[in-house]
């Protein structure tokens, strides 16, 4: 049943590819609807298997690849939606979380029948406020540059797509959701550092991740320095909401799964 419910959620995830792609093709938007529409239709089953794996092995979506990229898919759509609901302007951004989330769900399948115990370190409240915060900072950093993306789009043909809002609108909305996702990853890093005193007994010890995760977060504050008080706008702000993106990839998915690190060496089938 969990393996159905998974690949249902995939095949919803593929068509509102399709749907959005298509919508971004056809210059009118049409078609946005749709993809949303799919986006919620495949969160449906995709929380049902990520339920049903956590009932099965004892503990959240932490310990294998697959656990973790299906839960970062499914707080992406989930992030998405809300967003979609709350501003319905934005709704064209699922032209860049569908094929993220989709993909996202490919490579975690490598690892779906694996499973692993958990240590007794992480059977921790601070641990699921770390996770928890380190997912929706991910989910809103992609946001914001799918944001950045149609900014750039917008405002080299204004006359095109005209589902998205103006250019300025999705500046900001630009800048939001970097904000937002600032405040998440220094929430995660204060979790971590917490939940590390608790589990070993200090709070920092410059782990490989733990350096990334503060150079991230200081990278974002030196973007959003840029914008509040030096008050840089336009494509530059876009170019750099990228850069933000990059380090939050390297961070949360290239350092935590290929350098050694404490963070990895629980997770099976890295």
């Amino acid at each position: 049943m969990q393996s159905v419910l998974f690949w249902s959620a995939v095949t919803a995830y593929a068509l509102a590819t399709v749907a959005f792609f298509t919508a971004v093709a056809s210059r009118s938007g049409r078609g946005t609807g749709s993809g949303a529409a799919l986006l919620a239709l495949g969160l449906v089953p995709h929380a049902a298997a990520i339920g049903l794996r956590w009932i099965e092995v004892g503990h959240g979506p932490y310990q294998t690849r697959y656990e973790v990229l299906s839960a970062d898919a499914f707080l992406l759509v989930g992030a998405y939606l809300v967003t979609a609901l709350a501003a319905r302007h934005l709704r064209l951004l699922g032209a860049a979380v569908a094929p993220v989330a989709f993909l996202g769900m490919g490579l975690a399948v490598a690892t779906f029948a694996l499973k692993a115990e958990v240590p007794i370190i992480f059977k921790s409240w601070w641990l699921v406020l770390h996770i928890g915060f380190a997912k929706l900072f991910a989910a809103t950093a992609v946001l914001a540059a799918a944001s950045a993306a149609a900014y750039l789009a917008k405002s080299r043909r204004p006359g095109s797509l005209p589902r998205l809002p103006s250019p300025e609108r999705l500046e900001l909305a630009a800048h939001q959701f970097l904000l937002v996702s600032f405040l998440f990853l220094g929430v995660m890093i204060v979790a971590g550092s917490l939940w590390a005193n608790e589990s070993w007994g200090r709070y920092w010890g410059w782990d490989p991740m733990e350096t990334s995760s503060l150079v991230t977060w200081l990278a974002f504050a030196v973007v959003l320095h840029f914008r509040v008080l030096h008050g840089w706008r336009g494509p530059r702000m876009a170019y750099l909401t990228f850069v933000a993106l990059a380090f939050a990839v390297s961070t949360a998915y290239l350092v935590a799964t290929i350098v050694p690190t404490i963070h990895n060496s629980y997770m099976v089938g890295r």
